[in-house]
């Protein structure tokens, strides 16, 4: 017979009842007792202790009987050949129990079920309540000094995990955590931890036992809490800033909070790690003063970092290339090339650190366009990252993927991209809130680009402000920038889009490179909001060789242009030019020109032809028009996009009023596909002015009278003179029924031709 409980449950009085019974001793030793000691059965009680023994053969192929008592942990080898071969009768925690029968025939009816409900059965609990004893306190004391300071270091802290909430994996352990004891071993579970801890005896035993169980953050912060620092170190060295991305940005946290200041200015480690967590929150510059303070001012000159091997290791430079995701720094090739000589450091089987260098290069790929490229990039580091079996890291390149296919305009594979990013973000075994905001914004967006707002919409404003303050980095910046203010712009207002992008404008203030981003995106929505000199006095007011002089007098330099910003600048002058002036000479070439760039992203090029086809159709060639239109419908058919279509409504409101045009189109299913979920989208396709009957002129001359312009000024930018303009006026205000210009503003307010 074996009898494998924990302490309390009553074990080893049975052993000792049986022994008097018997007429025999209890042996009690981690040494088994002889087969060829004294006849009759014997009795072994099993020091708690005892981790593995070996027992006599002859106790297991012989007919003489044993009777084992031992903690359910400690192991007797060759007992499981007897247990197969039906040679022994084992009894735990529930045998040992008392039934409510049994408390019943003992003290009964009355007092057997408060019994039952009290103890659960268990002997120590029955004895010490029937002797009078209820004090939580003597029964906290009990379970500390005969249970807890028995159990092994495994065990206990099985039984911590348990009453946190994970699944207990023994039986022994799920009888401790009975609702009749569950608060009384809850409270000593505590009291004798804070005791092991302050004594800092057995505090490197429960963190081995937490690390082997996987709970490594456990396993630091009782470390920690033992004042053990350097054994707590030498355990997150293991992971280092990967820590994170391993277990979560709240067990990263807590770990970091936990080493003292002195130390955590002198290792490097800590501080990449709590530079890490700066970036996190959005804290570029507190990151910056971390590695400023701990390696000086040539910490934060990229350049010199990644090429003196001898002053930084491979992995503060491979960490000082990632934190350029988050950095205003302008990305020359020297640097890139220093970035792709840093793999070379690191052993094909560096998983985590390779894929983190792909993953920085990818960035800058990404932000020079050069899309296929980075999603060459992001194939490899997805690999490492899946070797490395770390699901948050995969979904971080998941979200790359789908957010380079969202510029590529390639709205399908987007949509296949963030499937699988949220695949890979709930196999992470913690919750991550920002991440699950970026998730919900690439959702969002891509049912945008499917012709759906709402799901966007619902984002903007119930998660954009957590949202903005986390965070950030130059691509997705760009991303949310674009989308949000699109949307809020389409389906609400001008005011709501600029009220969106001034508050990044204000979380963003010191970023050179997301300033011009929010001032190219609010000039944008001030053309669609047919604010056209508000949005060309914005354009006026960057800093940059690319103005209007210079977009007027271009042609094939527009062909050439590499920078970004200067591209993102370039396309929203040209499209002021192609409202205002399509019939312009040369602006035929100069869309061409801009549409060859290599550089230009797919959405922008889409938008191109757009214009292209605008331009055509003013300048009357009405077969370029059509077949320029019909490719462009195609390209967002094929590519599964509505979205960069939609914004282009100022252009298409005219082409698609258009009948030669419609007509045209309305052979096409793919053409008509389009328009019709343009309609969903909100599109209404009717004609600017067309309530009240204006002209394309009176049209033009509304919208810039609303801005404020003088008689003068409409002169001279439309080359009228100002009699004509009066004249023009006066039929504008005849057809919207007022006499003054206030009147009339208001007015084309209420047929929405102004927002």
């Amino acid at each position: 017979m074996v009898v494998d409980a924990v302490a309390g449950m009553g074990k080893s009085v049975l052993v000792s009842q049986l022994a008097s019974s018997l007429g025999t001793n209890v042996w009690r030793s981690d040494l088994p007792p002889s087969h060829d000691g004294p006849p009759g059965a014997i009795i072994w009680d099993v020091p708690p202790a005892s981790v593995e023994i070996e027992l006599d053969g002859d106790f297991l192929d012989g007919d003489r009987r044993i009777v084992i008592a031992k903690r359910p942990q400690t192991l007797i080898r060759g007992l499981n050949r007897a247990i197969v071969y039906g040679r022994v009768l084992r009894l735990d925690e529930r045998d040992l129990c008392y039934s409510v029968d049994e408390l019943t025939a003992a003290f009964g009816d009355a007092a057997a079920q408060a019994l039952s409900d009290r103890t659960a059965g268990w002997p120590f609990l029955v004895h010490l309540l029937t002797q009078g004893i209820h004090d939580e306190g003597d029964i906290v004391r009990f379970l500390m000094d005969e249970v807890l300071e028995r159990m092994s270091d495994g065990l206990f802290v099985d039984l911590c995990l348990a009453l946190s909430g994970e699944r207990p994996g023994s039986t022994q352990v799920r009888y401790l955590l009975a609702d009749a004891v569950k608060e009384p071993v809850s409270a000593a579970v505590n009291k004798t931890m804070s005791r092991w801890i302050a004594e800092a005896t057995r505090a490197p035993g429960i963190a081995a036992a937490y690390s082997a169980r996987g709970h490594e953050t456990d396993a630091i912060l009782v470390l920690q809490r033992a004042g053990l620092h350097e054994l707590a170190l030498r355990s997150f060295l293991a992971y280092g800033t990967f820590f994170i991305y391993v277990f979560g940005p709240d067990a990263f946290d807590r770990v970091l909070d936990g080493f003292p200041a002195e130390l955590a200015g002198q290792n490097e480690t800590i501080v990449t790690s709590l530079a890490l967590q700066a970036l996190k929150k959005g804290d570029v510059p507190r990151a910056q003063r971390l590695l400023a303070d701990c390696y000086g001012s040539r910490a934060n000159n990229v350049l010199k970092v990644l090429s003196d091997r001898a002053a930084f290791s491979a992995t503060f430079r491979s960490f000082r290339l990632v934190m350029l995701i988050y950095e205003d720094i302008p990305l020359s090739d020297e640097l890139l090339e220093q970035a792709t000589a840093l793999l070379s450091e690191f052993p094909l089987n560096a998983h985590l650190e390779r894929g983190s260098i792909y993953n920085a290069i990818l960035e800058f790929y990404i932000r020079r366009r050069r899309f296929e490229v980075a999603l060459d990039l992001a194939a490899r580091a997805l690999s490492h990252y899946e070797q490395a079996g770390v699901a948050l890291l995969s979904f971080y390149i998941n979200l790359h993927q789908a957010m380079i296919h969202l510029m590529i305009g390639d709205a399908i594979r987007a949509r296949r991209s963030a499937e699988e990013a949220a695949v890979k973000l709930a196999r992470a075994p913690f919750h991550s809130p920002m991440d699950t905001r970026l998730l919900g914004l690439l959702e969002a967006c891509v049912a945008y680009e499917d012709g759906k707002p709402e799901p966007l919409a619902q984002f903007l404003t119930t998660e954009m402000d957590e949202f903005s303050h986390g965070e950030v980095w130059a691509t997705l910046i760009e991303f949310a920038l674009q989308y949000g203010s699109q949307a809020l712009s389409e389906h609400f207002s001008v005011n709501a889009a600029r009220g969106f992008l001034d508050r990044w404008r204000t979380y963003q203030v010191y970023n050179r490179q997301f300033r011009l981003m929010i001032e190219v995106r609010e000039a944008v929505i001030l053309q669609n909001g047919n604010r056209w000199q508000q949005a060309a006095e914005t354009l006026a007011s960057i800093q940059s060789r690319i103005n209007r002089t210079w977009v007027e007098a271009a042609v094939d330099e527009l062909a050439r242009l590499q920078d970004q910003d200067e591209i993102a600048l370039a396309v929203v002058w040209l499209r002021h030019l192609v409202f205002n002036k399509p019939d312009r000479a040369h602006l035929g070439r100069q869309l061409a020109a801009l549409a060859n760039n290599l550089n230009l992203s797919g959405r922008q090029r889409l938008c191109v032809e757009v214009w292209q086809a605008f331009v055509a159709r003013r300048q009357r060639d009405l077969t370029a028009a059509r077949s320029i239109l019909q490719k462009a419908f195609e390209k967002a058919a094929r590519l599964g996009t509505v979205a960069p279509l939609s914004e282009e409504r100022v252009f298409l409101h005219e082409l698609t009023t258009d009948k030669r045009i419609t007509d045209f189109l309305a052979t096409m299913p793919t053409a008509q596909s389009i328009l019709r979920r343009l309609r969903d989208a909100g599109f209404s396709g009717e004609k600017l002015g067309a309530e009240s009957e204006l002209t394309r002129r009176e049209a033009r001359l509304l919208l810039m009278i609303a801005e404020g312009a003088s008689n003068k000024f409409i002169a001279n930018a439309l080359g009228l003179s100002e009699a004509t303009v009066k004249f023009h006026l006066g039929n504008l205000y005849r057809k919207l029924g007022c006499n003054r210009r206030r009147e009339a503003i208001e007015a084309a307010k209420g047929i929405g031709l102004i927002t």
